[in-house]
């Protein structure tokens, strides 16, 4: 049954104000369908290699390249601009080719977290760490939940400084399948720059790949 019909089709049938909100519903629901129909873009295929670019190019200069499509991938047009789209793309590259993309992520040592554990609360790091043994914490940690998964692990670099590395659900499965001593990279958040009772540091996992 129609929206129409559900309303009797009938606008005589209608107080003045009824009507008016009848008129307006239906006004609405062609705008709704209009708009929806306009948003459903079809997948397109790239036609032959194809540079993609951050922004239109306007004038005689290029703007800055970021990849290329190859002839016969199928892009989604997400939005449009002269005769320029926006596209939107979809494949696999390798995690340890990646870096999360945050303007806190800073060169900082383990010292550098020790020495000044406040101003690091809530840096971002990559390091290079060597992956002890996956733990579960217990009261006497300090800093971690009863029960929290973490990595015990050695790092960044030469260093090899006591590190804890919290680990959430997600990557809970990447973290059990590592050998014991594993080389690994981790991108993580600084939880607490200088924990008790040892003075450890503990770090929030975002991301972690094998070296």
């Amino acid at each position: 049954m129609s929206c129409a019909d559900q309303f009797g089709n009938r606008e005589g049938q209608f107080t003045p104000a009824n009507r008016n909100v009848y008129r307006l519903f239906i006004a609405l629901s062609a705008t709704a369908v209009a708009s929806t129909a306009q948003a459903q873009d079809p997948t397109h295929i790239a036609t032959k290699p194809t540079v993609v670019r951050t922004a239109p190019t306007t004038g005689t200069t290029p703007t800055p390249a970021v990849g290329q499509i190859v002839k016969g991938a199928p892009v989604e047009v997400v939005g449009r601009e002269r005769d320029w789209v926006r596209v939107r793309l979809e494949g696999w590259v390798r995690e340890s080719d990646l870096v999360v993309a945050d303007t806190t992520l800073r060169p900082l040592s383990a010292a550098d977290i020790r020495a000044n554990p406040g101003a690091a609360l809530g840096k971002l790091v990559r390091w290079e760490v060597e992956a002890v043994a996956l733990q579960t914490a217990d009261p006497l940690r300090t800093g971690l939940q009863a029960g929290e998964h973490y990595l015990l692990a050695l790092g960044p670099g030469a260093e090899k400084t006591l590190v804890y590395i919290a680990v959430p659900p997600g990557l809970l499965a990447n973290a059990r399948s590592l050998p014991p001593l594993a080389q690994v990279t981790v991108t993580a958040r600084v939880r607490n720059g200088r924990s008790e009772p040892a003075g450890v540091p503990i770090l929030d996992l975002q991301s972690l790949t094998r070296r």
